[in-house]
């Protein structure tokens, strides 16, 4: 593992992501299929490309980086705990996550500016989404550390902040090792065709 402490978005923090399967996708890599074959063309497709990079962004994006440095303080204040922001961490050459946030030498932080539906849900009881579920094993396995926090920030509700608990869970871990092997299977034979045609 090495931890890269570039700012997120930077060119920097691009550079070292690329060709790299990432947390944010972990649902697709731990399912081995179709999803993980149409993301490693995707990322690849971004690596062969002299285009710039797209970043990604909608109402929802915008407005969850706009409220994470407000998440990330009341977080600090109700666990009483110090954070530090990291800009990448690498596993290997084709593995990596950009935690929101590292806790001490234990904890991760992976912050949801939920809007109103989904942050009402989750005060219902129910739990976040899958694709979150799986992020935060992945970024668990990636890094060795022992929990991840995911957070969901939404300041319209008297409640606004929601903390779920997430342990690794070794089975799912085997199932992303699996697709993490796969997935630079798949890699190397698309450099490899690449290569062929002096691409």
């Amino acid at each position: 593992m090495e931890i890269c402490n570039c700012e997120q978005l930077s060119p920097e923090w691009w550079k070292i992501r690329a060709k790299r399967m990432t947390a944010s996708q972990a649902q697709a890599i731990s399912a081995q299929g179709a999803g993980l074959k149409t993301y490693i063309e995707k990322i690849m497709q971004e690596y062969y490309s002299n285009a710039e990079p797209d970043n990604f962004s909608n109402y929802h994006t915008d407005r969850g980086l706009d409220l994470e440095n407000s998440a990330a303080m009341v977080y600090c204040f109700e666990k009483n705990v110090i954070v530090k922001k990291v800009g990448f961490i690498t596993m290997g050459d084709y593995v990596g996550c950009s935690p929101d946030l590292l806790v001490g030498d234990d904890g991760l932080v992976e912050i949801k500016a939920h809007a109103d539906k989904a942050h009402f849900s989750l005060l219902l009881g129910n739990d976040f989404e899958s694709k979150y579920r799986w992020q935060a094993q992945c970024q668990m396995l990636i890094t060795g550390r022992k929990y991840c926090d995911l957070v969901s920030y939404n300041p319209n509700f008297n409640k606004y902040l929601v903390i779920k608990r997430q342990e690794p869970d070794q089975e799912k871990f085997d199932k992303l090792l699996k697709g993490f092997e796969l997935g630079e299977k798949m890699i190397k034979e698309i450099e490899y065709k690449m290569n062929k045609i002096g691409a």
